[in-house]
């Protein structure tokens, strides 16, 4: 599969068989987060990998009660160092290569924003200094959601300069 089609593929996955992710894919899903890019190369994010059932239950509480956080393969904990200017945005653009690179081998993912940051935090013993980016789960998918309506390109993509369109916001 290739990298646009893994793109335009790729949907949330609340569902998971009840499978395990082995170890040597998911090594490279999680290489392929090392190798994303950061700013100044500072790379000012970490990541935590649960695979613990009991561990993986109490987060599920953290993260609104999602029922799916406990039923998944992994999940992942992106935290990073706040006092870097950039590191929501790199460790989004981690998480999103272990998206990608997850699809590709079969495996679906859902992003989680939704979540008690404190709770998370001393389940995993993240540091207070350090922030929480983004959860995500990853699993073999139990299920096929169909595409959602996305916006079309012209009402996303303005050429030079912004010019509104009729019905978008001013600036």
């Amino acid at each position: 599969m290739d990298v646009f089609m893994a793109i335009e593929t790729r949907r949330s996955i609340r569902k998971y068989r009840d499978a395990q992710i082995p170890e040597d894919l998911l090594k490279r899903i999680l290489e392929a987060a090392r190798l994303a890019p950061s700013a100044a190369n500072r790379q000012p994010w970490a990541m935590v990998v649960v695979q613990d059932p009991e561990r993986k239950r109490r987060l599920a509480r953290a993260c609104s009660g999602f029922d799916y956080v406990s039923g998944c393969a992994v999940f992942i904990v992106c935290f990073g160092d706040k006092r870097q200017k950039w590191c929501q945005v790199d460790g989004a653009i981690a998480m999103e290569h272990v998206a990608l690179t997850a699809w590709e081998n079969g495996i679906g993912s859902c992003w989680i924003g939704q979540f008690n940051e404190d709770h998370l935090k001393s389940i995993i013993r993240i540091p207070p200094e350090w922030e929480i980016i983004a959860c995500m789960t990853l699993g073999y998918p139990n299920e096929t959601p169909a595409r959602r309506p996305r916006k079309n390109l012209d009402d996303l993509v303005y050429r030079e300069v912004y010019t509104p369109h009729p019905g978008s916001p001013e600036l």
